[in-house]
């Protein structure tokens, strides 16, 4: 079976050739693009969260606004170009502190 680790393959790179930068590339794309799925389709009843995972992935400048996504086309693979620039997000989720006793 293949590694499916990106940071595990991402140490392979350092030390290999092309195959390596490759499976790495698949890896971190297929995972961008399910992300992607998941904005859209979480839209719904988790508008902030999907807000933010949106802008961290870069897809408001090459797919327009996460409102304008329709879920019926958000199947089609390959949406987000290459070389898409992704940044890190604030906390998506942030930790509920439980207040002291």
């Amino acid at each position: 079976m293949t590694e499916q680790a990106p940071w595990k393959v991402a140490k392979d790179t350092e030390s290999s050739e092309g195959g390596a930068r490759d499976r790495l590339a698949t890896i971190l794309t297929t995972a961008a693009e399910g992300l992607r799925v998941l904005a859209v389709l979480l839209n719904p009843v988790m508008p902030k969260a999907s807000a933010g995972l949106w802008d961290a992935l870069g897809a408001e400048s090459t797919l327009g606004a996460l409102a304008d996504q329709r879920i019926d086309a958000v199947a089609a693979w390959g949406q987000l170009p290459a070389g898409t620039t992704i940044t890190k997000p604030d906390s998506l989720f942030p930790r509920i502190e439980a207040p002291a006793e």
